[in-house]
């Protein structure tokens, strides 16, 4: 796999112009179908398959091959506390959640093992407003030093998607989405993977309700900016069946993926 696939994009890839397709009127009940394997690039020397794990519909691990993995662990209220993301079997990063009174992540902490490359711990305080989005600030703590603000990020939701992230230096991520049944869309904690789906070492959740068919950077310099495609071919229960997915990365030349998808 490449490292843009497994470690998806920059640093604190958080969240996500808004779609008008993205509507969860459209939303179908629960209907039981869970992902079970995505194969990206099938046929090819590139390759590689992500296979979900699950104790009922509680996602226990996403393993990518190759002692690549991501493992979850839930308390006896089904609540997700935790993320482990392992590369080659070693720890790489861990997530610790916690919840506030209304059973919402209320903040968590992202912590970076030797060997990852990176340094430090992240905390990510949430606070939800009435407009639909949700402000987190971040804190930064090196092992010399005391928890300081890092950055603020201001999350938009549109439904159960994540939509836009705007961080308080300009840079943004959006996200659109199709109105079909996300492939992610009957995990349990859905909107809690969604989220930590967007760090370094997140597993490749990236949707809730629906499908996500576009990601777009803007900041200062075009040449690091990512503006990405996906485009999808869906079964009889409206769940995507292959998809291409268009990977543009500011000047350089596209890369272009096939993607298959494939239920339990």
């Amino acid at each position: 796999m490449n490292l843009k696939q497994f470690l998806l994009v920059t640093l604190f890839i958080s969240v996500l112009a808004c779609s008008s397709e993205s509507d969860d009127s459209k939303e179908t009940p629960n209907d039981g179908i869970l992902i079970e394997k995505i194969i990206y690039d099938k046929g090819t020397e590139d390759e590689y398959t992500e296979t979900f794990i699950y104790d009922g519909n509680k996602l226990m691990s996403v393993d990518y091959g190759d002692d690549y993995k991501n493992v979850y662990t839930y308390d006896d209220n089904d609540n997700l506390i935790k993320d482990d993301a392992y590369a080659e079997n070693e720890l790489m990063a861990t997530i610790a959640i916690e919840y506030n009174s209304e059973n919402k992540v209320a903040s968590y902490t992202e912590t970076f093992h030797d060997g990852s490359g990176l340094e430090g711990i992240y905390k990510y305080e949430l606070s939800y407003n009435n407009d639909a989005t949700i402000t987190v600030k971040v804190y930064n703590k090196t092992s010399s030093s005391d928890f300081e603000l890092y950055n603020t990020e201001t999350i938009t939701l549109n439904g159960k998607n994540i939509v836009k992230i705007v961080h308080d230096d300009g840079y943004t991520e959006s996200y659109t989405y199709d109105n079909k049944n996300s492939a992610f869309k009957n995990i349990h904690a859905i909107e809690v993977l969604n989220l930590l789906s967007h760090h370094e070492y997140g597993a490749e959740i990236y949707s809730n309700t629906h499908n996500i068919i576009s990601f777009v950077e803007s900041g200062d310099s075009i040449s690091d900016n990512y503006n990405d495609i996906y485009e999808y071919t869906y079964n009889e229960n409206n769940y995507p069946k292959t998809g291409i997915a268009t990977y543009s990365y500011g000047n350089l030349e596209n890369e272009v993926s096939t993607i298959e998808f494939v239920y339990k």
